[in-house]
């Protein structure tokens, strides 16, 4: 049991790399990489399951759950913000060339990567202090 926990903490740090990373690496030109969807579920995948795991080893303490509550709903939030920042990135690459042949530079979907990575970040810092 503790091999899979121990697994599923490496994927969860793994995820919030990638968030991190992928946030970073378009800091100039934000805007929601694939990438960073995929990792937003595989977050609050491993957070569910990891908290599952700590509920079946015994009963944890309500600050300990108030804590995992928070993570799981910030996790989502920035799973709910990744995925329309996908959607409108898909959107706009279907329509990146105008009638006149320029092309669009704007990021549409920059407010939904502040927002998910901001998530995140919240994510971990409740985890710091009440984890």
């Amino acid at each position: 049991m503790e091999i899979v926990q121990n697994i599923l903490v490496i994927l969860h740090l793994i995820g919030m790399a990638m968030i991190v990373g992928g946030y970073l690496v378009t800091v100039k030109a934000p805007r929601v990489l694939p990438g960073m969807l995929h990792a937003a579920g595989l977050q609050v995948v491993t957070g569910v399951l990891l908290f599952g795991m700590l509920e079946m080893q015994g009963s944890p303490t309500m600050s300990l759950r108030a804590g995992a509550g928070i993570k799981i709903l910030l996790g989502l939030v920035a799973l709910i913000a990744f995925i329309i920042g996908n959607k409108r990135e898909k959107a706009a690459a279907s329509a990146d060339t105008v009638p006149d042949g320029t092309v669009k530079t704007a990021a549409p979907s920059a407010a939904m990567a502040h927002t998910g990575f901001i998530a995140a970040v919240l994510a971990v810092i409740v985890a710091v202090f009440t984890l």
